[in-house]
């Protein structure tokens, strides 16, 4: 498990660093942040984000994301709480480029796995593919933070028989970007 954990985390590396040519260095927006994440009934997750959208493409209007939130940085910091991590990539569009509150749909995907810790559960599922949609609003303040929410339905979740049990269907984000480029 921890090998293909690595494997997905060098192949979006790897998509990141080959998107921005040196034609379009210019005209790409790179932000980087926060997330906060909780899924509706159990835990908070909190992690580190990155996006890039380009000018050429749609406007300034489509980004690439990719994250990595886990339980580890929110409920299960200093408790007993089940450690899950989430490594997400996603792709968002953006209505009303030029406004201060835009909203927003995002398509999202990745890989989710919880560390049970006893080998009791290891019967149990303990992995999944992430496959969720969400939408919600995006605000730029006056110092160019970004404080964009959201909230989202996981496609693919659990219920303990068929697919990790703390992989609930809603969540919601609070994700906070501060723009590189």
């Amino acid at each position: 498990m921890l090998r293909s954990q690595k494997w997905i985390i060098l192949g979006t590396v790897l998509v990141f660093m080959n998107l921005p040519s040196v034609s379009l260095a210019q005209q790409s927006h790179i932000d980087i942040g926060l997330r906060s994440q909780k899924s509706l009934g159990l835990y908070l997750e909190n992690g580190f984000v990155s996006q890039i959208s380009f000018d050429r493409l749609a406007d300034n209007r489509l980004f690439l994301g990719i994250g990595f939130v886990s339980s580890r940085l929110g409920s299960a910091l200093g408790s007993n709480a089940i450690k899950q991590d989430n490594y997400q990539i996603w792709l968002s569009y953006y209505f009303k480029n030029r406004r201060k509150i835009r909203p927003f749909v995002s398509l999202n995907s990745g890989y989710f796995a919880a560390d049970y810790e006893a080998e009791i559960f290891d019967v149990l599922d303990r992995s999944s593919m992430l496959l969720s949609a969400s939408s919600g609003l995006e605000w730029t303040t006056p110092v160019q933070l970004k404080v964009n929410m959201a909230l989202g339905y996981n496609i693919i979740s659990g219920n303990g028989l068929n697919g990790p049990g703390t992989l609930y269907p809603l969540f919601a984000q609070l994700n906070f970007f501060y723009p590189l480029k």
